[in-house]
């Protein structure tokens, strides 16, 4: 019998299929004095491997936060995961980034003389003021978008034009009144306010039967309203402050 030479082959990437649609991706919006460091927590997480599930499709910002967001994730962010790299998907963003001229924010690397920069191989891309349907509203397109918004009527305008499947939106912004107004205006099911990925199961069955319902969870409100026939919750930190005979009497 002849022998046949073994050949190692690698599983196809990344596996699940999670490269051909978009799987509940997410938004995240920072207001005015927001928590910055803990808002880029997912954005950084999504930008180093950028196909998957649950990933952040686009940020909006306020006019006031850019620049200090921008920062903070550019000395932050990473080389993306190796096969994303290597990637079909990333390739085609390259070349669709470089035909639109847009602005980037990307891993950027001086010449010898520290004259030019360009972007470092395998950066992740941020794309600013372009809509994901300029890439991919079919697929993960490798590309998270940037948006600046002024006010909270001009945040419902730009994301209404992100035309993607969100699951959800996190809202990171210190004023509650402002917070929940922009969680009524977002076309998604689910508004984390000040926190993100908090469990749902406490109020699944309200949602599943379209069943307007609040309560409070350990340290979480949450809320199931009813928006044109459709169910939305929202999720907020809500701490409940325990005082001990001795704090009273303190």
């Amino acid at each position: 019998m002849a022998r046949v030479a073994y050949t190692w082959r690698q599983p196809p990437y990344p596996g699940d299929q999670s490269d051909v649609q978009w799987v509940d991706p997410s938004m995240i919006i920072l207001c005015q004095n927001g928590n910055t460091d803990v808002a880029i927590g997912p954005l950084l997480q999504t930008l180093y491997e950028p196909i998957g599930r649950g990933l952040i499709g686009a940020v909006f910002v306020h006019e006031t936060m850019r620049e200090q967001l921008i920062e903070k994730v550019r000395n932050r962010m990473t080389v993306m995961h190796r096969q994303v790299k290597a990637h079909t998907l990333y390739a085609k963003a390259l070349r669709r980034a470089e035909c639109l001229g847009a602005e980037l924010i990307t891993i950027l690397k001086p010449d010898d003389i520290g004259f030019k920069y360009s972007m470092v191989e395998g950066s992740p891309i941020i794309v600013c003021d372009f809509n994901q349907s300029y890439f991919s509203a079919n697929h993960p397109s490798t590309v998270v978008t940037l948006h600046t918004f002024r006010h909270t009527q001009e945040l419902g305008e730009l994301a209404a034009k992100e035309n993607l499947p969100f699951a959800s939106a996190a809202i990171w912004c210190p004023k509650m009144a402002t917070a929940y107004e922009m969680a009524l205006i977002l076309p998604v099911p689910t508004v984390y306010i000040n926190c993100a990925g908090v469990s749902l199961l406490p109020i699944a069955e309200k949602h599943k039967n379209l069943e307007p319902f609040s309560l409070l969870v350990g340290d979480h409100h949450y809320e199931m309203l009813i928006q044109q026939k459709l169910g939305k919750i929202i999720v907020f930190p809500a701490p409940i402050q325990l005082f001990t005979k001795s704090a009273t009497k303190a």
